[in-house]
């Protein structure tokens, strides 16, 4: 079972997880070290009665519960035969948490159930319920803190969590991007911007230009169909398609984004799961010289919600990286250092008190350390030019 508690630490966010069974027994856990055991089986055989309680109570079962503290967050999954315990930090993005959990869930249920279920309650029914007697669907039931219904938005995003996870079954690299991709990273643009399940009506997503003959054939098997006109003239870049049936239309960019600069990611699309690297989305946003103000305050949430750190550590903002673009291209780094500028000066419309105070700070430690590295030769002769000359391309 330790195989599939380790799937789950793929989320950014998940800091352990352990399996009850009926009866609170430990059957497998990757919680940190500390906890001693009988706390946690007192723990399990906590929640196994509370689940177990819920259900008399509501006279159906209930699928799982999410309980939200200051400094920590547990999401439950009802097992039947036991519980799946997910320790997280608060702002994990549950929904994203929720796509492999609840597949975990599953698979953990079937293998308690190969090895003997002790149903709650004294001995196993005599045998399957009849049609007529089956419950109603699972609801969900969320103890302190409420889990975000479905929308247009999530929706959207559960098809492109599908179509990378589809992708990596046959050994091709597909990588969320977009502001999509920003929200996964960045939960607090969902609480903190109002418009930002109505953004990205197309899904955007990264792939290698190496395999776009085997992307065609992922897209192909989700029922996708390539926009055969665009796909014809610029299929070495971008590849479009859209489902017939869900009216659903996806971007794909193969190696690197192409707008007001280039951003080359065909050979980082291994580094993070299901998304772009967190550098290499901020950079994707931090590109556009002609931000709105509602561009800046995605960049905002995403300096609140992930801290500047170094390369190897995929949730943070790897600062090295920025480095490497921005002191090789002075017209990466006008335009970055500009909306660094713009981004300080656009937090307070969107935080405030201490994540106002965190977000400007990081921002600010990136622009100084942007101003104090060493710059290379071709920088420092683009830099003379100046802004006499225009130094971003114009997008198609």
């Amino acid at each position: 079972m330790d195989d599939l508690l380790r799937d789950l630490h793929g989320v950014v966010g998940v800091q352990g997880a352990c399996v009850f069974d009926a009866q609170g027994r430990i059957l497998a856990s990757t919680l940190p070290a500390g906890v001693p055991n009988a706390s946690l089986e007192a723990v399990g055989k906590t929640f196994a009665r509370t689940l177990e309680a819920l259900r008399v109570a509501r006279r159906r079962k209930v699928a799982d519960a999410d309980l939200l503290y200051e400094d920590g967050r547990l999401v439950v999954k009802n097992l039947s035969d036991g519980c799946l315990i997910i320790q997280c930090t608060p702002t994990i993005n549950v929904p994203l948490l929720n796509l492999t959990a609840n597949l975990v869930a599953r698979k953990l249920h079937e293998r308690i159930k190969g090895k003997g279920p002790r149903p709650v309650g004294g001995a196993p029914p005599a045998g399957p319920p009849s049609a007529a007697a089956a419950p109603p669907a699972s609801p969900s039931v969320a103890v302190a803190a409420a889990t975000p219904l479905l929308t247009p938005a999530t929706s959207r995003l559960q098809t492109a969590i599908a179509l990378v996870d589809k992708a990596h079954e046959g050994k091709t690299i597909l990588r969320l991007m977009g502001r999509g991709a920003v929200g996964l990273r960045a939960p607090s643009t969902g609480r903190l911007l109002p418009s930002a399940g109505e953004q990205d009506e197309i899904i955007e997503i990264a792939g290698r230009g190496g395999q776009s003959r085997q992307v065609q054939d992922v897209m192909a098997s989700e029922g996708f169909v390539p926009d055969q006109r665009f796909n014809v003239l610029f299929g070495r870049e971008r590849m479009r398609f859209a489902h017939p049936d869900t009216r659903q239309f996806v971007e794909i960019f193969l190696d690197a984004l192409v707008s007001y600069h280039r951003l080359e990611f065909g050979s980082r699309l291994h580094l993070d799961q299901h998304t772009l690297p967190l550098v290499d989305l901020l950079l994707s946003l931090l590109q556009n010289v002609k931000a709105t103000e509602a561009d800046l305050h995605w960049i905002d949430c995403l300096f609140h919600d992930a801290d500047l750190g170094g390369p190897g550590q995929p949730a943070v903002i790897d600062t090295t990286y920025v480095m490497g673009v921005c002191t090789e291209d002075w017209g990466w780094y006008k335009t970055v250092t500009m909306n660094l500028d713009r981004c300080a000066a656009a937090a307070p419309a969107v935080l405030a008190g201490e994540g106002l105070e965190t977000a400007v700070r990081r921002i600010h430690r990136l622009r100084q350390m942007l101003e104090e590295a060493p710059k290379s030769l071709r920088w420092q002769v683009r830099a003379r030019v100046g802004e006499s000359r225009r130094w971003y391309e114009e997008p198609e």
